[in-house]
C-alpha cells in the first residue's frame, strides 16, 4: 500500500476507458433516479425508467464535452471528477424538467397555467440539502457493502476510487462514508501496476468488483 502524497494535481480521468464511464454510470443513476422521482413532473409518470435513462445518456455526454474542453484549457481542469460529474448530471435533470414542465403547461387550461407558475419549485437550498442527505445515505450504504466484498477485489475498488480522487483537509461525502467503516481511501491512492499481467489482473478485478455495486438493490 502507497502512503498518501501531497501533489497538487487533479486526478486524471480516463475518456477512452470504458471503465471510467461504467464507474459514473454507477455513480449517477441512483442520484438520476432519485431526483427524477422527487421531480413530480406529470408527463414523467409512467416513463420514469426511460427519463432516468435519457438524462444519464445526456448527463454522459455533457462530461465528455466539459472533460475534452478542460484538456484544451478552455473552461477550468477538472479536480473531482465525481463532484463536476454530479453538478453537470443535476443539471441536466433540472433542464430536462423546466422543458418537460414548459411542454405540459401548453395544454392546461389558463386557471392550472397560473396556478402553477404563481405555485414556486423548492429552493435551491432545501433541494440542495435534501440532495446531500440522500448521497450521504447512498454513500454509507455503498460502502457498508464494500467492506463486505472479497479482499481482492475490494482493494482493486477502492485503490481505482482513491485514484480518481482529490483529497482536502475537509473529505467529501464519500470519503467520510468510508472513514465510518474505518477505510481511509487515500491510504489505497497508488500507481496501478506496470506489469502487463499484473495491471490485467487489477483490471479484471475491478470489472467483476463495479457488477457487483451494479447488482446492488438500492442502485
Amino acid at each position: 500500500m502507497t502512503a498518501h502524497t501531497n501533489s497538487t494535481e487533479p486526478p486524471q480521468c480516463d475518456l477512452c476507458s470504458d471503465t471510467t464511464w461504467q464507474k459514473l454510470s454507477l455513480l449517477l443513476r441512483p442520484l438520476i433516479k432519485h431526483w427524477v422521482y422527487c421531480s413530480h413532473v406529470s408527463s414523467w409518470k409512467g416513463q420514469e425508467f426511460d427519463i432516468i435513462e435519457d438524462i444519464l445518456q445526456e448527463s454522459l455526454f455533457r462530461i465528455f464535452k466539459y472533460a475534452k474542453k478542460a484538456e484544451c484549457g478552455e473552461v477550468p481542469p477538472i479536480e473531482m471528477l465525481e463532484h463536476i460529474s454530479i453538478v453537470i448530471a443535476h443539471n441536466c435533470c433540472k433542464d430536462m424538467r423546466r422543458k418537460d414542465q414548459r411542454l405540459t403547461r401548453l395544454s392546461l387550461d389558463e386557471q392550472t397555467f397560473v396556478h402553477q407558475v404563481v405555485m414556486p419549485d423548492r429552493s435551491d437550498v432545501s433541494e440542495i440539502a435534501l440532495d446531500n442527505l440522500f448521497r450521504e445515505w447512498l454513500y454509507i450504504k455503498v460502502s457498508q457493502d464494500i467492506v463486505k466484498f472479497p479482499e481482492k477485489q475490494r482493494r482493486a475498488l477502492l485503490v481505482d476510487l482513491a485514484n480518481m480522487m482529490h483529497f482536502d483537509e475537509e473529505p467529501t461525502l464519500l470519503q467520510q462514508a468510508f472513514l465510518k467503516q474505518k477505510i481511509r481511501l487515500q491510504d489505497y491512492q497508488q500507481s496501478l501496476p506496470m506489469n502487463s499481467v499484473e495491471r490485467s489482473r487489477h483490471a479484471s478485478l475491478l470489472s467483476v468488483a463495479l457488477k457487483r455495486v451494479g447488482k446492488l438493490k438500492y442502485v
